[in-house]
C-alpha cells in the first residue's frame, strides 16, 4: 500500500459518513474559515480507531508524508485525522520533525489545530532539548505570526512540575499588553495550568503585572487560585 492508497482509503471513509447539516453547523462554529464533511468527533474517532487497528505499523512509518498530504486537503476532518495520527506518535517526535509541525501551525491555522500542535507536538519536542527550547521559545514569541506567538506561550502547558518557570514568565511578560484575543486567552490558560502546581508564583505574577494584563488573562489565570 502506498501513501496515496491510504489517503484514498481515509477519504472514502470520511465521504461515506458525511452529514451536510452537521457540516453547516461546524463551518459556522469556526466562522466559515474551513469546510467540513460534517463528521462529529465520535464518528471520526471511530474511523481512525479502525484505521489504526488495521494499519498501525504503516501509520507509524509513514506518519510524516501522510500528515503533510492530509494537511493540504480542504475538509477540516483531514486535519483532525492528522492530529489523531500525531497523538499516536507524539512521544517519538524530535528536533528533525519541528519544521513540519511548524508548517502545520502556520497553515490552515486556527485554535482547533494550533493548540494541540503547540502543547502536544512542539511541547514534546522541546521537552527533550533545553537549548532548542530556549531558541524556539524566543523565535516564537517574537514571530510576526500570531499562532507561533500563541505556541510560544502554551508549549509548556502540560509540563506540570517540569515547567521552566522563568522561561514561562518571560514569555508571558513579552506578550501582555496587547488586545489580541487569542494571545490574551493563551496567557490566562498558561497561568491557569501552571497554578495547579505553583499557585503562589502565579498569584505573584498576576499581582505584579495586573495593571498591564487584559481582564481575560487575569480571569483565566486566576481560576484555580
Amino acid at each position: 500500500m502506498t501513501v496515496n492508497d491510504f489517503i484514498n482509503q481515509i477519504e472514502q471513509a470520511l465521504v461515506d459518513k458525511r452529514q451536510v447539516q452537521n457540516a453547516k453547523q461546524m463551518e459556522a462554529y469556526l466562522k466559515q474559515k474551513f469546510i467540513f464533511y460534517g463528521l462529529k468527533a465520535p464518528v471520526r474517532k471511530e474511523i481512525f480507531k479502525r484505521l489504526w487497528t488495521d494499519h498501525k505499523e504503516f501509520i507509524k512509518i509513514n506518519w510524516k508524508p501522510l500528515s503533510l498530504a492530509l494537511w493540504q486537503k480542504d475538509q477540516r476532518e483531514y486535519q483532525y485525522i492528522t492530529m489523531d495520527m500525531l497523538s499516536k506518535v507524539e512521544k517519538k517526535l524530535d528536533a528533525e520533525d519541528i519544521i513540519d509541525i511548524e508548517f502545520m501551525i502556520t497553515h490552515k491555522s486556527w485554535w482547533d489545530t494550533v493548540d494541540f500542535l503547540a502543547s502536544h507536538c512542539i511541547g514534546q519536542i522541546l521537552k527533550k532539548d533545553k537549548e532548542l527550547m530556549y531558541e524556539k521559545a524566543d523565535s516564537y514569541i517574537n514571530s510576526s505570526d500570531m499562532w507561533l506567538q500563541r505556541t510560544g506561550i502554551i508549549f509548556q502547558l502540560f509540563y506540570k512540575e517540569k515547567t521552566d518557570k522563568d522561561l514561562l514568565f518571560a514569555q508571558l511578560e513579552s506578550s501582555i499588553g496587547g488586545k489580541e484575543f487569542f494571545i490574551n486567552k493563551a496567557i490566562g490558560w498558561a497561568l491557569r495550568q501552571y497554578s495547579r502546581v505553583n499557585p503562589t508564583a502565579v498569584a505573584e505574577f498576576i499581582d505584579i503585572n495586573r495593571s498591564k494584563m487584559a481582564n481575560l488573562s487575569i480571569r483565566e489565570g486566576s481560576k484555580y487560585l
